[in-house]
């Protein structure tokens, strides 16, 4: 198994004797490749999808990242691929078939967003195994995922394990994130009524990071009132919690919907001290790389230095 890291980019593309395979990367990487596996989400992989060109390639992603994108195409906070290309869901904890000659197994990752997971591929021809491992956080909602896939890897003695380290403090303060320190600051915005900030959480691709809010926001007397669109996509996820929306914001074809489901609640700014979530001409691709910046460089030096060792893998690479 060949491996060659994209330069000026995260991701590798993996070769063998006669399949090639480019894991994340970007657009233009991407787009000479029939098999593309997506770890993580983030400005370049969510283009990748938005930018096909070819009803032919095979895009491979985790349940939770299939499951949201379907959910924001249907609901219009993400516009379609034009060309869409083949899914595949690749099953955590379980063993699929990359072509002829890859078997890869997938486990749940944690990096403040949904549908990321670390994978074990390993060369059916050469028996070569090898552990990549994007951006991940060591306190976040999460945590456990990160032992199970660093139990996992260690057990598979891995040839070579490749992890991204843009998360890692280069100042090595030893402060990394957590989730108890998301919910102190969040209430102290919500407080000092610092509406960019809160604004610029309201993003819909961690819908279990927008419960905590909602849940939040309701217990300081300052409930979120939902854009129409997100209350929905909410409703799917949590369909016993309560979703207030702007009913001046909802269109006709949603009324009927809103009118009959359970927990959504039409209301107003002036019906209470809500926060209005809203309206942003700001291109999500945009906003997505905005709100994956506050998890940059907070995972502790020491975090990484300790996987890497109980991992053991022969080589580790950092890119």
């Amino acid at each position: 198994m060949k491996i060659t890291q994209i330069s000026n980019n995260r991701g590798i593309i993996i070769k063998s004797s006669i399949k090639k395979v480019i894991i994340d990367g970007d657009v233009e990487n991407a787009s000479a490749f029939k098999d593309v596996v997506i770890t993580h989400l983030s400005a370049d992989t969510l283009n990748i999808i938005e930018s096909n060109s070819s009803p032919y390639r095979r895009i491979n992603v985790s349940f939770d990242l299939m499951q949201l994108l379907q959910k924001l195409w249907r609901n219009g906070p993400l516009k379609r691929p034009e060309v869409m290309p083949k899914f595949r869901i690749l099953p955590t904890n379980y063993p699929s078939v990359l072509g002829l000659e890859f078997r890869i197994t997938p486990f749940d990752n944690d990096d403040g967003l949904i549908g990321s997971f670390a994978i074990l591929i390993e060369d059916m021809n050469t028996g070569e195994k090898l552990g990549y491992v994007p951006n991940f956080i060591t306190q976040g909602q999460h945590r456990n995922r990160i032992k199970k896939w660093k139990k996992h890897l260690r057990n598979s003695k891995l040839n070579q394990l490749i992890m991204f380290n843009t998360n890692v403090d280069p100042d090595k303060k030893q402060v990394g994130y957590s989730e108890k320190d998301f919910k102190n600051q969040f209430t102290e915005k919500v407080e000092r009524h610092d509406d960019d900030w809160i604004q610029n959480q309201l993003v819909p691709f961690n819908p279990a990071r927008l419960l905590t809010i909602n849940e939040l926001a309701a217990e300081s007397n300052n409930p979120i009132i939902w854009l129409p669109a997100y209350a929905r996509l909410l409703h799917y996820y949590y369909p016993d919690e309560d979703w207030l929306y702007q009913s001046d914001q909802l269109s006709d074809d949603l009324k009927e919907f809103f009118e009959k489901a359970h927990h959504l609640v039409a209301a107003s700014q002036q019906d209470s001290d809500g926060i209005l979530q809203s309206k942003s001409i700001i291109p999500l691709n945009q906003r997505l790389s905005e709100y994956a910046a506050q998890f940059k460089y907070t995972l502790p030096q020491n975090d990484l230095t300790e996987i890497m060792q109980i991992i053991g893998a022969q080589e580790t690479y950092l890119i």
